[in-house]
């Protein structure tokens, strides 16, 4: 039996816990298929492209023009990577799962008389 108002914001508190698990791990999945497309999308463009900057002819991968430094912030991190979001969406979404089925167990077990 639930005795006081704090037991029940702790169960509001963990749901809330599993709800951003699953919505971190969609956005994982999404993103691995993002960073698919980007990388397809990127196969079929050209190599050289104009810096925005001086208008130089600057490689399409280039993270820094060489002729005046302008900084286009494309770097291969952890959110960029296919493989990198594949495992945050996937197990994310597992904890999520699991976090869930502990829950309901825990959520049977109270009385709301």
């Amino acid at each position: 039996m639930i005795h006081n108002i704090s037991e029940i914001f702790g169960m509001v508190f963990f749901a809330g816990l599993i709800l951003a698990l699953f919505v971190l791990g969609l956005m994982g999945i999404a993103g691995m298929f993002l960073n698919i497309y980007r990388r397809l999308k990127g196969l079929r463009t050209k190599k050289m492209e104009p810096c925005r900057s001086c208008g130089h002819s600057i490689s399409s991968s280039a993270i820094v023009c060489p002729n005046c430094g302008e900084h286009y912030g494309r770097g291969s991190g952890f959110a960029n990577s296919i493989i990198g979001c594949f495992i945050v969406g996937f197990v994310c979404i597992g904890i999520g799962f699991y976090a869930l089925s502990e829950f309901l167990e825990t959520f049977e077990t109270f009385s709301f008389k």
